[in-house]
């Protein structure tokens, strides 16, 4: 891989100069990752590979995003080491990965599939056919040219593949290119040798790279969607009121996006954690940059990206309810929520479970998004889409909170 740092920077200056949902079409080359996109935009490859040793290449922060006719790599291709990585949900065209993904349901995680299949020694002139299994997290469809597979479409799970190889010359050593193509395409490359002398394959087993390893077989197939969890997420609107358990699990991560809003602007979550009374437990019931968990861990606050994970299993018994707020910091009578477009805020699990768009607010610094409270001992949520214009200071002593001006 070469690594151009003229060309990573003209690759980043060109997102980066785009308008919000605007097409950006890719120059052709390889560029060096990360590559961050944080606005909407519709990204079109030309022969492009965006690639990393072992960081995520591309990672996506904003919903409305579209990537298409492109390579994603990670050179370093161990299961933990994601090429894509996206926090919202995206569209994929023509999209080929090297290494996992994450953020995509299904299709997380190391993808059993070889890159490469070794056959060997193999007679020539005659038809000679082999087996191997494959694993893989959706319906996945086999493309190469001079080789049959069967089946030619693979389900979703554990599959025992047939390779026919035919008439290949003496001395003719076999190189070939095989797609495997589910939501995104992965190459892998099938070699040989055919001599005249060799043995005729008939259903020999051939060990894969990356398919004998039980343990990822077993993750690929614990990956698989239940029912459940191919339902759409659920869109929130103001004043709707719904049980958490019917929607999303009790451990969640909350992310905000917007379709556009000023450079100069940051909006930051709060987390309150609130008793019987409607008052904070203690001072630390805050949760936000300046305290980043909770003593019990049921919220806490990531500062790299700005999201915050709750998990109300390990809520203590004193705490009622859940209170999260958004804020622009250091926000004024010129900089507030006029400035957002479509402020959205999304429950994740392993996908987008809730999402709330909050529409109402506007001319205010700070607004109450969502509510998770007990009712009849059932966590449920709140849609609140709320602002207040007394600013937080204030709004945290009402909850029982000091703060200083």
């Amino acid at each position: 891989m070469a690594d151009n740092n003229d060309n990573i920077k003209s690759l980043e200056l060109l997102i980066a100069k785009a308008s919000p949902d605007s097409k950006i079409m890719l120059p052709k080359g390889e560029f060096k990752g990360p590559l961050t996109i944080s606005k909407p935009l519709k990204i079109i490859g030309e022969n492009t590979t965006v690639w990393t040793d072992k960081a995520p290449a591309v990672i996506i922060k904003s919903t409305g995003v579209s990537l298409s006719a492109m390579r994603i790599e990670v050179t370093d291709g161990r299961p933990e080491n994601a090429a894509l990585c996206s926090l919202f949900p995206c569209e994929i065209n023509d999209v080929e990965i090297s290494g996992a993904v994450s953020g995509f349901g299904s299709e997380d995680g190391f993808f059993g599939v070889p890159r490469t299949i070794d056959l060997g020694d193999f007679q020539a002139e005659e038809e000679n056919t082999f087996l191997t299994t494959v694993v893989v997290p959706e319906r996945t469809e086999i493309k190469a040219e001079n080789i049959t597979f069967e089946p030619s479409v693979l389900s979703k799970g554990k599959n025992e593949l047939l390779i026919k190889v035919s008439g290949i010359p003496h001395g003719t050593c076999l190189y070939s290119e095989v797609l495997f193509k589910s939501k995104f395409i992965r190459r892998a490359y099938i070699c040989g040798k055919a001599l005249s002398n060799a043995e005729k394959a008939d259903r020999k087993r051939i060990d894969c790279e990356n398919c004998h390893s039980a343990d990822i077989i077993k993750s690929a197939e614990l990956s698989l969607p239940s029912e459940n969890s191919m339902r759409e997420a659920l869109i929130l609107t103001r004043g709707m009121r719904v049980p958490l358990a019917k929607y999303s699990d009790m451990k969640f991560s909350v992310f905000f996006s917007c379709k556009n809003m000023p450079d100069n602007l940051d909006i930051d979550p709060y987390v309150f954690l609130l008793g019987e009374n409607g008052k904070a437990l203690s001072d630390k019931s805050l949760i936000f940059f300046g305290n980043e968990r909770s003593k019990n861990g049921e919220a806490v606050y990531f500062p790299k990206d700005g999201h915050v994970e709750i998990d109300l299993s390990k809520a203590d018994a004193k705490i009622k309810r859940v209170v999260l707020v958004y804020s622009v910091y250091a926000g004024n009578n010129a900089r507030n929520f006029s400035k957002v477009r479509e402020p959205r805020v999304s429950l994740w699990t392993d996908r987008e479970r809730v999402s709330f768009v909050m529409n109402d607010v506007c001319e205010v610094t700070s607004a109450v998004a969502l509510e998770f409270y007990v009712y009849k001992d059932e966590w449920k949520i709140s849609a609140v889409g709320a602002g207040f214009k007394e600013g937080m200071a204030r709004f945290c002593r009402e909850l029982g909170i000091q703060v200083d001006e």
